[in-house]
Parts: C-alpha cells; sequence; structure tokens
C-alpha cells in the first residue's frame, strides 16, 4: 500500500507533512525558519555540500522533485536537474532552487508562518 501522507513532530512542537503526487514529493514547513531546522547534517555546511549532491542523485534516478512549501508558498525546490539559485549559493544549499519572492510571501503575505525563534 502506498504511501499519501506522512506527519512528523518537530522538536518545537509544529508539524512537518510530507506528500508524494506523481513525481513530486512536497514537504510543508509550519513556518520558515526555526532554530530546529539547523540540526544534524544540514546545519554543517561541509555536510550539506556532501550530503546535498547524493540526494540530488538519488532524486535523479527516481526521476523525483522534492519540493518545500510554507504554507501554498513553494520556497524551494530540488528536481533531478536542478540548478543552483543565487539564494542557494549564498545559503550553502547546493542545487536547491531557492525563490525568493515566495520566501518573502512566507515572511510577509497574509497568513503569513513567519516566526522569529
Amino acid at each position: 500500500m502506498p504511501i499519501s501522507r506522512c506527519s512528523l513532530l518537530a522538536a518545537d512542537g509544529g508539524v512537518v507533512t510530507a506528500r508524494p503526487t506523481d513525481a513530486v514529493i512536497d514537504v510543508t514547513l509550519p513556518r520558515l525558519w526555526s532554530r530546529h531546522w539547523g540540526i544534524g547534517p544540514m546545519a554543517d555546511r561541509r555536510q550539506r555540500q556532501s550530503l546535498l549532491p547524493r540526494l540530488q542523485r538519488g532524486l535523479q534516478a527516481a526521476e523525483l522533485t522534492l519540493r518545500f512549501k510554507v504554507g501554498q508558498h513553494v520556497v524551494a525546490q530540488l528536481r533531478p536537474h536542478s540548478q543552483p539559485t543565487r539564494l542557494s549559493r549564498v545559503l550553502g544549499l547546493g542545487a536547491i532552487e531557492v525563490y525568493v519572492l515566495p520566501v518573502l510571501r512566507a515572511f510577509f503575505g497574509r497568513g503569513s508562518t513567519a516566526r522569529y525563534d
């Protein structure tokens, strides 16, 4: 039986959901920034730079896209042939495509989920 939706409780009490649809896995975050997202291998820039290319190769092999959302805003995605954006280079996120306008909308738009931890 395929998984239709997975929910995880973040350390700060927010709920992170992952929902696969066709060739896309949508990961919906409760808020854009939280001190708890910078834990583990993603906290260290060198580890991120090692981990993200391997993740992208896995997505290529499976022909999947990993899309990150805050509410209804797609703020970033990693596709099989993604190229880094200027913002992803600054943040050290490799080929994850980070979209400036949706990030700003997630912070300041109506129903914003922005929170400063």
